[in-house]
């Protein structure tokens, strides 16, 4: 999945989250939040490793 759509995805939940009537709604929208921000966080950290700078070989 794109790191973007996981952003959206996250933010969608959380403004549901917020905008929910119910505390059970509520609380399904936070877990999705939660879940997407695991997505990005590992994501995110493999994006970050790959585009690490390799550093040259002393020599």
């Amino acid at each position: 999945m794109d790191l973007n759509y996981l952003f959206r995805r996250e933010q969608i939940s959380l403004v549901n989250a917020q905008r929910a009537n119910g505390r059970n709604a509520r609380a399904a929208h936070a877990a999705l939040a939660r879940g997407y921000a695991a997505q990005i966080a590992t994501r995110h950290g493999l994006y970050r490793f790959r585009k690490a700078p390799v550093k040259p070989l002393a020599g």
